[in-house]
């Protein structure tokens, strides 16, 4: 199973690869993680495929006389060339994939990384709970992960990442806090889901979100 881990810049992608990872193979899941950052100075762990190991930032705005941004754009496109290396990891019982840090290279790029992984994948959309304070917040974020399952065109949960952040939020206390038309539209716009909140700080939470990922696999009903 393919796991493709995405969301805002800084919302904690890579050390939830790093220790939902180790929680896996402490569970007995052989595993393999996949690193598509080029632009990454150092990891927590050591990955099984390291784009880095091919190209890194400072490589493509040499040799393609670009900048920061108009190399990570070149990026995605060179992603794809080592698809066939990439994939002699994915026979693992799960493949967790750690994308750029530029949400919009996953979304926005007319070269899809998640065409890549979509075959027994599943995005994970993180939502940082350093980044929830207000109603406004928490729909913003649930739009924003709207937007991505729409625009990867693969299936797709959403977590909470940072949970040891989120302090005393209810957000039970947030979905009062907006009007209802709101969250009667989210609820048409997506499937129903129960919220998981994970902490890779204090590693907790991984057991549901790995519950979740199990059921998104599930016909048999909702996920809520």
């Amino acid at each position: 199973m393919k796991l493709l881990f995405i969301g805002p810049a800084g919302s904690g992608k890579t050390t939830l690869v790093w220790e939902f990872g180790e929680y896996l193979k402490e569970n007995g899941y052989e595993i393999s993680r996949i690193n598509l950052d080029c632009a990454v100075e150092s990891l927590p762990y050591k990955p099984e495929f390291d784009i880095r190991n091919y190209f890194t930032l400072s490589d493509i705005m040499k040799n393609f006389n670009l900048g920061p941004n108009g190399a990570l754009m070149k990026s995605v496109e060179l992603i794809f060339k080592y698809k066939k290396e990439m994939e002699k990891y994915f026979d693992k019982d799960f493949v967790l994939v750690d994308t750029p840090g530029q949400l919009e290279l996953v979304i926005f790029h007319k070269k899809k990384i998640s065409e890549i992984f979509r075959e027994k994948g599943i995005a994970i959309f993180l939502m940082p709970a350093d980044l929830i304070s207000t109603a406004k917040d928490y729909y913003f974020l649930r739009l924003m992960d709207i937007a991505v399952r729409y625009r990867i065109d693969m299936q797709c949960i959403y977590v909470i990442s940072k949970a040891d952040l989120m302090k005393n939020i209810s957000l039970e206390k947030l979905e009062d806090d907006l009007s209802k038309a709101i969250y009667e539209v989210l609820k048409k716009l997506e499937d129903s889901q129960r919220v998981v909140k994970v902490s890779s700080m204090k590693k907790k939470g991984f057991e549901e979100l790995l519950s979740l990922i199990y059921e998104s696999f599930c016909t048999c009903g909702d996920l809520s």
